[in-house]
């Protein structure tokens, strides 16, 4: 359990030093992103309930389709986030060093 701490802390040392920077910066902005889409698809989705008509039915889908590409790209965005965090895999055990 130790080990697994020291390897996570390291990581986070090597992530604040401008390891794989670019791939975190990269990351937030796909979770903003899809945070927007998120909320925007919700806001379009509950706004047509207020609109009548066929209107009211191209909001629907239009805001249906931005909500469900908001979720996937935030729950991307976690995982990969899940993934950048993760510390280095442990050494095997190695008779010649």
């Amino acid at each position: 359990m130790f080990d697994y701490f020291s390897r996570y802390i390291q990581r986070k040392r090597d992530l604040a030093a401008g390891v794989d920077a670019d791939l975190v910066a990269g990351n937030r902005k796909k979770f903003r992103v899809g945070l927007l889409l998120f909320i925007g698809g919700f806001l379009l989705f509950a706004g047509s309930a207020k609109i009548h008509g066929v209107m009211a039915e191209v909001l629907r889908w239009i805001g249906g389709a931005t909500f469900m590409v908001g979720f996937f790209m935030v729950t991307w965005a976690q995982q990969e986030r899940a993934f950048l965090n993760r510390p280095d895999p442990k050494k095997p055990p190695s008779l010649f060093k």
